[in-house]
């Protein structure tokens, strides 16, 4: 959202706007986390402010209203089940009922002080072998994914699990390939499945009423089942490629 209101579209033509229906210290929390300069950030002060029979999590879509506060849409599509394909589904929304479509950001053209010509010194062009090196580091730095350590929850057993998944997905970081993935997803599975059952037996996030759209538990087992999703078909794909080029590699051999 922060994103959208600070640089998808322009000021003025489309507010966004957080409902935290949990606490303020919660809404501050998000404020904080996703760093909102732009976001409007509400919290609704009690639970008798509760909304009835309309609305949902974040994560399972977005309420969207007209200038003269008409509902346009009660819920678009929802990250969950969509993906990414749910944020171009809101954009096609705007566009298709206001007319707003994203700013479209002009590329900056490096000066051509850093370009070399023909008359160019050999100082010159060791600057500029310089600046191309700074740049690829620079490149390096930004595709390198720095995994924080998850806080402590406060359960031994969770706090266990989680450094076992990190270790996991640090393994496949540092060498990316079927069995690491594999590893990843049997923790990530066993893990998830651990946590929903604590959630149940002590009735966190409404496990009751799962069908209840402000449920924390409903949306957090969603979350769980769309990361295994993605993994389990990226597995499935790198298999499928690997024995293809397995079986190339034999045909090859044998002729």
């Amino acid at each position: 959202m922060e994103k959208w209101a600070s640089h998808t579209y322009s000021k003025g033509d489309v507010q966004f706007l957080t409902v935290c229906v949990d606490s303020l210290g919660v809404a501050k929390q998000f404020a904080n986390m996703f760093r909102f300069a732009n976001v409007v950030n509400c919290h609704i002060p009690s639970r008798g402010y509760m909304p009835v029979g309309y609305g949902q999590l974040g994560c399972s879509g977005f309420i969207v209203v007209d200038p003269q506060g008409n509902f346009v849409s009660r819920k678009t599509r929802a990250y969950l089940d969509y993906g990414d394909a749910a944020f171009t589904h809101l954009e096609k929304l705007l566009q298709d009922r206001f007319g707003i479509s994203p700013v479209k950001r002009k590329t900056v053209v490096p000066s051509t002080s850093f370009l070399p010509t023909s008359s160019s010194s050999s100082s010159s062009s060791s600057s500029t072998t310089v600046n191309k090196k700074e740049k690829q580091e620079e490149e390096k730095k930004d595709s390198t994914v720095d995994l924080q350590p998850v806080p402590s929850v406060g359960i031994d057993s969770m706090d266990a699990e989680h450094e076992q998944c990190e270790e996991a997905l640090s393994l496949l970081l540092t060498s990316p390939n079927t069995q690491t993935l594999e590893s990843v997803l049997i923790e990530l599975t066993s893990h998830f499945s651990h946590e929903e059952d604590l959630m149940k037996k002590h009735g966190f996030g409404q496990p009751v009423d799962s069908t209840d759209p402000f449920s924390p538990f409903r949306s957090h087992v969603k979350d769980h089942e769309r990361i295994l999703e993605l993994g389990y078909t990226e597995l499935a794909r790198a298999s499928t490629k690997a024995q293809a080029m397995a079986c190339s590699s034999k045909g090859g051999g044998g002729s």
